[in-house]
């Protein structure tokens, strides 16, 4: 499902490096047209790689909540930019919050909020920005 990803994130065109355990990491080779003024990939298109990543955790780890119907959302977002970023750069994403306790939310309630930290960094591991986004799972009916 995480490779299939959304038309952003094909748009994007970043590409799945692993996923192991709640955590997701992504590559972004950020072609010329995603660069800002100075070279490198424009803020946006970190923000929109970060969210990308994040949303590969939530399709992860709640991959059968999902499958029959959950449908994962960005609520909110919060990233600091630390060092221009320069060539290809990758996003490792984690849940932060407890999935246990995600799951108990949803089937209770029909909707569950939990954090999810995102760490960009560069190929020689450079860290460039962090995100923490407040994603979520909603039934609609």
């Amino acid at each position: 499902m995480i490779e299939r990803g959304s038309a952003f994130a094909r748009t994007l065109g970043s590409t799945l490096a692993s996923v192991d355990d709640g955590v997701v990491v992504l590559d972004l080779d950020a072609p010329e047209s995603l660069h800002n003024h100075v070279g490198g990939p424009h803020a946006a298109t970190l923000f929109g790689f970060a969210e990308t990543a994040a949303a590969g955790v939530v399709v992860t780890v709640f991959q059968d909540l999902v499958g029959s119907g959950a449908v994962p959302l960005i609520k909110g977002a919060e990233i600091s930019y630390s060092a221009i970023a320069q060539g290809p750069v990758r996003a490792t994403a984690r849940l932060a919050g407890d999935a246990d306790g995600v799951r108990q939310s949803y089937a209770e309630r029909g909707v569950a909020v939990f954090p999810v930290d995102i760490t960009i960094t560069t190929a020689d591991g450079t860290e460039t920005a962090r995100m923490r986004a407040e994603m979520a799972l909603k039934r609609f009916t």
